[in-house]
């Protein structure tokens, strides 16, 4: 009898321990709304990244690999048009 309750609260436990992992379903990383980038207090160098992420992002690879590995605020700003502008129309900053 002590050999079935011990299976049987392993079986148990081990499927709780399984069914806690699975996935809830929701897609945590849903596309966001289109809005346009707010470039009025960025620098020049984080406009010229997000213009070439944004064409990036539109199938028209642009970058400057120079600035992208050597300049932050135009690495960041590459990144933020791309992430912007993915799956939109291509939009000149």
């Amino acid at each position: 009898m002590f050999d079935k309750t011990r299976h049987a609260l392993l079986f148990i436990s081990a499927t709780l321990l399984f069914t806690a992992c699975g996935s809830s379903g929701k897609n945590v990383h849903a596309p966001q709304p289109y809005r346009p980038l707010d470039l009025s207090h960025k620098s020049d160098s984080f406009k010229q990244g997000a213009h070439d992420g944004c064409a990036t992002a539109a199938e028209i690879y642009k970058k400057n690999h120079e600035l992208f590995n050597n300049d932050f605020e135009y690495n960041e700003g590459w990144w933020a048009g791309r992430r912007n502008c993915e799956g939109q129309p291509y939009a000149e900053y």
